[in-house]
């Protein structure tokens, strides 16, 4: 099998699943396919934009975009054999996922480069 991992805000208690962008979630998985690449967007801090950067709504001027939003919080990519047990709280954290897929696919608009939200995730069946 394998361990799996998500990535998760600590500070804002998010987090993006792997499987709800159409993404498999072990480390080499991560770090070698495009649901990976989402940190960028996600770590992203500049109050001024140019060429090649995101030009949609960022963090700074906008508490609902994803640009930005975990810019200088403390984030991890946890796994599911962890001994802080993080993984089994997630159901309490706030997934992002949809609005990570909605964001970096308008930035990158490159069609083999797009994610998939899955809403039949099984991190959808939580309250």
């Amino acid at each position: 099998m394998g361990q799996y991992f998500k990535a998760v805000n600590l500070k804002k208690r998010e987090y993006v699943c792997p499987w709800c962008l159409g993404g498999v979630a072990k480390l080499w998985e991560w770090s070698a396919n495009p649901w990976g690449a989402i940190f960028p967007l996600l770590l992203r801090k500049s109050t001024e934009g140019g060429g090649g950067d995101y030009h949609g709504p960022t963090y700074e001027t906008d508490k609902t975009a994803i640009a930005g939003r975990w810019a200088g919080d403390p984030v991890v990519l946890v796994g599911d054999y962890d001994d802080s047990k993080l993984w089994d709280r997630l159901h309490r954290y706030r997934n992002i996922s949809r609005e990570v897929v909605e964001a970096w696919n308008a930035f990158i608009d490159i069609k083999e480069m797009n994610l998939t939200f899955h809403p039949d995730c099984s991190c959808n069946k939580h309250p």
